[in-house]
Formats: C-alpha cells, sequence, structure tokens
C-alpha cells in the first residue's frame, strides 16, 4: 500500500483505528472520542488504550485535537492514508444507488447539454458540486461542413462535428462569392474533411489540400474561408452544478471558508487551472485539502477522472466537496461517470 509522508508504516492496529475514525468523522461531522468511538467500533481494546493509540496517531501528524477536552479529527494526512485504503480495495461495481445510467446523457443531442447533464448528475448523486471540463473543440471530428450568404461580403461557416457539436463562425471574404459558388464550396470542403478530426485537419490536411489545389481558384477560396473559420477554435468549457449543496456542509460555510468558496463560484480560472492538471492523470486522482496547492480551494478535497475520446484523453470530469467527503461513495462514482462519458464520445465519434 502506498503510504505518503509517513515516518514510520502504521501498523495493523493503527490502521485499522486510524481508518475506522476517518469514517466515523466523515459521517458525523464530529470529533471522535476514545470511549464512545471504543464501544461503537468493537475494538477489543480498553479506551485508555485507545487514547495512547490516537496520541501517536497525532503525532505522527494523521490526526489532530481541535480542542484540549475534544476528541480527534483527521488531518490531510489522515485523510490521504484513508483514500490511499480506499483506492487499493475498492472493487468496480455498478451500484443501482448511483444512479448513473448511459440514457441519462445519450438522451441529449447536443453534447454541451450531455456536459451540463453530467455535471448536474454528479452533484445530485453526490451531494457536493459536479464538475466537468470539456474537451477543446480540436479533439472533434467534422461530419459536415456549411457555408452559409450573408451581407457584405460575409458568409456564416457552420461545422458540425460526429458528437453533435456545432461550431459557428463569420468569415468576411474579399470578394464577392454566388450561391452556386458557395454550395459547391461546402460540398468540397465536407468531402474532404469529414472524418478528420479538427486538430488534424489544421496540422496536416490543410497544407496537403493546399497542394493539391494549386491554381484551382474555387478550391483555394474554399480553403482559405475554412482556414479563416478554424484558426481560433475556442478553449474547453467547464460545467458547475451544485456548488449550493456545499452551503448545507457546517464546515464550509464558517466566514472564511465561505468567503473562499463564494470567490470560487464567481472565478472559475481556479477549478479550470486545477481541472487541466488533471487531464493527464490517469484513471481516479484524489488532492485532498493542502495538496491541492490553491489557497482559495483549502479545506476542500477534489476527486477527478479524466475521460477519453477512443485512446486520447480529451476532458476532466468530477466532484469538489470538503475534505470531509464521503469517499468511499464519491470515488466509485467518479470513476464510473469517467467510462461512462469515455464509452458515449467515443461511440459518437465513429
Amino acid at each position: 500500500m502506498k503510504q505518503q509522508g509517513i515516518d514510520k508504516p502504521l501498523n495493523e492496529r493503527e490502521a485499522a483505528v486510524l481508518q475506522a475514525l476517518v469514517y466515523e468523522y466523515i459521517t458525523t461531522g464530529k470529533p471522535v472520542g476514545s470511549r464512545s468511538f471504543v464501544q461503537k467500533y468493537s475494538f477489543n481494546v480498553s479506551p485508555a488504550t485507545m487514547r495512547n493509540i490516537m496520541f501517536d496517531l497525532e503525532a505522527g501528524g494523521f490526526l489532530l485535537q481541535p480542542h484540549t477536552s475534544a476528541g480527534r479529527i483527521p488531518t490531510d494526512k489522515g485523510y490521504r492514508y484513508y483514500v490511499d485504503s480506499l483506492l487499493d480495495t475498492y472493487e468496480y461495481v455498478l451500484h443501482e444507488k448511483l444512479k448513473v445510467r448511459e440514457e441519462l446523457i445519450e438522451k441529449e443531442l447536443h453534447l454541451d447539454r450531455v456536459f451540463s447533464s453530467v455535471s448536474k448528475m454528479l452533484s445530485l448523486v453526490s451531494n457536493y458540486a459536479g464538475i466537468i471540463l470539456t474537451p477543446k473543440p480540436d479533439f472533434t471530428v467534422v461530419k459536415h461542413i456549411e457555408l452559409i450568404p450573408l451581407d457584405d461580403n460575409e458568409m456564416a461557416f457552420v461545422l458540425i462535428t460526429r458528437t453533435g457539436m456545432v461550431l459557428t463562425k463569420k468569415v468576411k471574404v474579399s470578394t464577392k462569392v454566388i450561391q452556386d459558388e458557395i454550395r459547391n464550396y461546402s460540398r468540397y470542403l465536407t468531402s474532404e474533411l469529414c472524418g478528420f478530426s479538427l486538430l488534424d485537419v489544421k496540422n496536416d490536411v490543410f497544407s496537403r489540400l493546399r497542394s493539391e489545389a494549386a491554381n484551382d481558384r474555387h478550391k483555394e477560396m474554399a480553403l482559405d474561408i475554412a482556414q479563416l473559420a478554424l484558426s481560433e477554435s475556442g478553449e474547453p468549457d467547464l460545467f458547475i452544478d451544485g456548488m449550493e449543496n456545499l452551503l448545507h456542509i457546517p464546515e464550509m460555510i464558517e466566514a472564511e471558508q465561505l468567503k473562499k468558496l463564494l470567490h470560487l463560484i464567481e472565478e472559475k480560472k481556479v477549478l479550470r487551472g486545477i481541472m487541466e492538471r488533471s487531464l493527464e492523470k490517469e484513471g481516479v486522482s484524489t488532492l485532498i485539502g493542502e495538496e491541492i496547492a490553491e489557497a482559495e480551494v483549502s479545506g476542500c478535497s477534489i476527486v477527478t477522472s479524466s475521460y477519453k475520446m477512443g485512446n486520447k484523453k480529451v476532458g476532466v470530469l468530477g466532484i469538489i466537496g470538503p475534505t470531509r467527503m464521503d469517499y468511499e461513495k464519491v470515488v466509485p462514482l467518479v470513476d464510473y461517470t469517467g467510462k461512462v462519458v469515455s464509452d458515449f464520445l467515443t461511440k459518437m465519434s465513429k
């Protein structure tokens, strides 16, 4: 079992006590005292022995005592040990209670609504905040292109992808183009670009078509229009749902924590940066408290999973909540949802 920042390995009894104590605090939100803890979890030790075990765990940085007369609560290090133990042992099981079904997203026709549905579902099932970073448009595959004439030598470039995403860009051309030419441009661009991702189109396909279309004025014009339209295909979107759920958690509405939470809601840049850094990680990733390395998110944990289109990681989804979040529920939920979204996008892109 991987242990981070532990001076000496915990023995079997210490590990069992720590895991049970973290679970108890996650469940109740109250500091855990030795006497009631021994009685509830049937540890075959006296309250005095339990106090000694807790003292050793506190000395190791796994627990802290908020007040002299209070019980113990986990530190970030204590949560980390608990989560690493969970990740080592939890089974990937599709529980009915997760309520995650492919039809929740397959019924949507537009990809942005799919992502909105996913963030909402993560929020509803977890009772925390659901968050998803969408793919960059560059990863989407071209299905159809249509040019629509506007006024003053302008036209709308409309690109439909296999995943149902619609990209629209206004393009101004230097000379007037007649309707028949515009239809021919649309047919030419669709036939040549269909089946390629926007990334491939910009990196390879355009240069090949340029060499093939040398001295063909109409093809060159069509390629000019497409390159202008796709020169900036946009940044990923960030969908967040359920931040209000965090306002029902006592430790999240203490004055300083509430101020940080409101800042997060108003300013997406911090969360976007965290999600972008999570994109390169495989499988489920957890960031607990200070591990997030962002002052605005202290006192929180984020559980994320990247999702794929084929074999290529294209986005990240996850759940943000207090460090006292229900990891036993959240970790499999995020893991499963990442797989569902990956399967959906892969099928849609074919």
